[in-house]
Parts: structure tokens; C-alpha cells; sequence
């Protein structure tokens, strides 16, 4: 009886097909999916907000006053894992705006932004730190991580700052756009760098 040599039942893709450069996620985007679709919200991003917000930046959702909640609940920015309580997406931001010296999609205080919370179990791409990037890949997609809420990014777990509820499902390389912020200047920018693909 004849052999076959080489795996007639290995998953392969055509040579050249798949390019590094076409290996990549936007920041701040959430991967479509019926089931977590339901639970994008809009809330009205809260008055003493000092910076610019775009998408994949943790946020603390706070319940209004009764008979206030027309534009959806207040949003801030969270200040640590005990406050954080979803995403800032830009999937279906049709008013975020682009200012002059900007290429990026941003809201301000008083602004709409759609976000999801945690346990939506939204898929939502998220800067990442570089050198944890590297340290995540082949591991179990519950890997320990924490936020960084300065610098608006995934980086290595830390017990200071405490785990991030959320499971890792994909890490790119350093092929896809992520938001640069100058804070002297306000500028946004986009740039390449890692991104993680975190389910929430």
C-alpha cells in the first residue's frame, strides 16, 4: 500500500497571502459579534474631564441623578482597577470629531461615547505594552495582566495596581495603529505599535 507524504489535513493558507503588513487591529475598535453587539452603550462623557477620549480607554461609569439620564449614564475616565467599570469604543462614534493638527477621532467633556462594560464579554482591541507583548504569546488567554491608566495601556500584571478582569485573546505585532497622545500639545495621532484583543 502506497504512503502518502506530506498531511492532506493541515490548515494552510497560499504562500504570500497573509503579509505581516496586512496583520494588524485599530485601538479602540470592538470585533462584531451578535452576542456582545446588544450591550454597546452610549453614555455623556463628564463635565471636569481635562483631556481628549478616544477609544480603548478604561472608564467608570456613574449612575445619574433620577430623571437626569437622558443622554445615558456619566462617564470618567477610571483611575484604577477598583473603579473600572468598561471601554470607550469608537465603533459607532459618529460625533467624535476631528480637530485641526489631529487625524484621531476624540470626544470632550459633555460628548456622547459609546462604550462597554465588563462582563459584555465585548472583544475590544487595546494598546499593549511592548515588552509584555512578547511575554504573553503561547500562553493561556487568562494570563494575570493590569492596566495602565496614565498611559491608557495593557501592561504586565502588577499587585500594586491589580488585575485586569479580562482574558487576552490575541496579541499583534508592532503592525497596528494605536493613538499616540502628546499631552503638552493635546495632539492624537495615529501611530503603529501591539495591540490585545481582550475579551471584557
Amino acid at each position: 500500500m502506497g504512503t502518502i507524504t506530506f498531511n492532506p489535513m493541515l490548515t494552510s493558507a497560499p504562500q504570500n497571502s497573509f503579509l505581516l503588513q496586512t496583520d494588524g487591529l485599530v485601538q479602540g475598535t470592538f470585533q462584531d459579534d451578535p452576542s456582545s453587539n446588544m450591550w454597546l452603550c452610549s453614555g455623556q462623557l463628564d463635565s471636569g474631564i481635562d483631556q481628549p477620549i478616544w477609544g480603548g480607554m478604561a472608564i467608570t461609569e456613574q449612575v445619574n441623578a433620577p430623571g437626569e439620564n437622558q443622554m445615558g449614564n456619566t462617564i470618567d475616565l477610571a483611575a484604577n482597577s477598583a473603579s473600572l467599570t468598561g471601554f470607550t469604543v469608537f465603533n459607532r462614534g459618529n460625533n467624535m470629531i476631528i480637530t485641526p493638527g489631529n487625524n484621531v477621532p476624540q470626544a470632550g467633556p459633555g460628548m456622547s461615547i459609546m462604550y462597554f462594560r465588563t462582563g459584555s464579554n465585548a472583544r475590544i482591541a487595546v494598546q499593549c505594552d511592548n515588552t509584555l507583548a512578547g511575554s504573553l504569546d503561547a500562553g493561556n488567554v487568562n494570563q494575570a495582566v493590569s492596566w495602565d491608566f496614565t498611559n491608557q495601556k495593557l501592561i504586565a500584571f502588577s499587585s500594586g495596581v491589580g488585575a485586569l478582569a479580562c482574558k487576552v485573546l490575541l496579541v499583534t505585532t508592532n503592525t497596528s495603529k494605536i493613538v499616540n497622545y502628546n499631552s503638552g500639545t493635546g495632539a492624537l495621532t495615529w501611530t503603529t505599535g501591539y495591540v490585545a484583543l481582550i475579551q471584557i
